[in-house]
């Protein structure tokens, strides 16, 4: 089955029960919840299961389902380190271990961790196989927790190839890809190719972008969802859709509506599932 669900930080930061009461006025019934702004990460390590039991409080009383913990890098000291720099540090992975257990405690299905970067003083391959190590051990955490491990393969991280996600999907088997097409789309990768890493997703974003321009309006997007969903279709994949429209400061600037665009990119999501699995 497919579920649809709503980026916490679509419609700006603002205090918990406002911003879940808003996206469940909007008609969503599930919610990706950013731990950056809602939920920090030393909060959580200092007493994981008072937080869980606050988050859990949280979605009940706003009748929403928690789907995934938008985290980023772990934390060391109150900084994020990404995965690559991170493979000896067992305090990053014991912090992990912690974090899993808090979403596990929470009701959250999955983790969306860092999916590394190159960092120059070690060069792209070390990176890579650095960030293979850690992104291994931190699967195997979550798993242990009874929770899914994605990672986002972004523009600017060590995936920002699809032939480089693919090879690391290869590489650590028990990761999963929170996809975001937009990250290919925008720097003119072949959506087919993009698609390829579909049988290693797990939870998706979505929203528009044409090459060059990232985040642009929906009605200048280049994406094609029809071929998307039609091919989660043939693939009897099931997961969840999380709508991830937020405005900067340009798209301020030129009028963008976050609600417009998450509520026009719902709805696009809504009419392809019905068209493809009849409900």
């Amino acid at each position: 089955m497919i579920h649809i669900s709503c980026h916490s930080e679509n419609f700006g930061i603002h205090p918990p029960d406002e911003t879940f009461a808003f996206i469940k006025r909007l008609g969503f019934d599930r919610v990706d919840v950013a731990s950056r702004s809602l939920i920090p990460q030393g909060r959580i390590i200092a007493d994981a299961k008072k937080e869980a039991r606050l988050m859990r409080d949280l979605a009940d009383r706003h009748e929403l389902v928690l789907d995934e913990l938008f985290l980023g890098p772990v934390e060391l000291a109150g900084q994020g380190v990404s995965p690559e720099s991170a493979f000896a540090s067992e305090e990053y992975h014991d912090n992990f271990a912690v974090i899993c257990a808090f979403a596990r405690d929470a009701g959250f299905a999955s983790v969306m961790g860092a999916a590394g970067m190159v960092t120059k003083e070690i060069g792209e391959t070390a990176s890579f196989d650095n960030a293979a190590k850690t992104l291994a051990r931190m699967a195997d955490i979550a798993e242990n927790a009874g929770i899914m491990l994605t990672v986002e393969p972004s523009r600017n991280s060590l995936l920002s190839i699809p032939a480089v996600a693919l090879e690391m999907a290869k590489r650590v088997p028990k990761l999963r890809y929170t996809l975001d097409l937009l990250h290919y789309q925008v720097n003119g990768h072949p959506q087919q190719e993009s698609m390829k890493l579909l049988p290693y997703t797990g939870h998706m974003h979505a929203r528009q972008a044409a090459v060059g321009w990232i985040k642009c309006p929906y009605e200048y997007g280049e994406i094609d969802y029809d071929a998307l969903m039609k091919r989660l279709r043939g693939m009897s994949w099931s997961g969840t859709i999380c709508m991830e429209y937020w405005c900067g400061e340009a798209e301020k600037n030129t009028g963008i509506s976050a609600i417009d665009q998450n509520i026009l990119m719902r709805h696009e999501i809504k009419r392809l599932i019905k068209k493809y699995w009849g409900y």
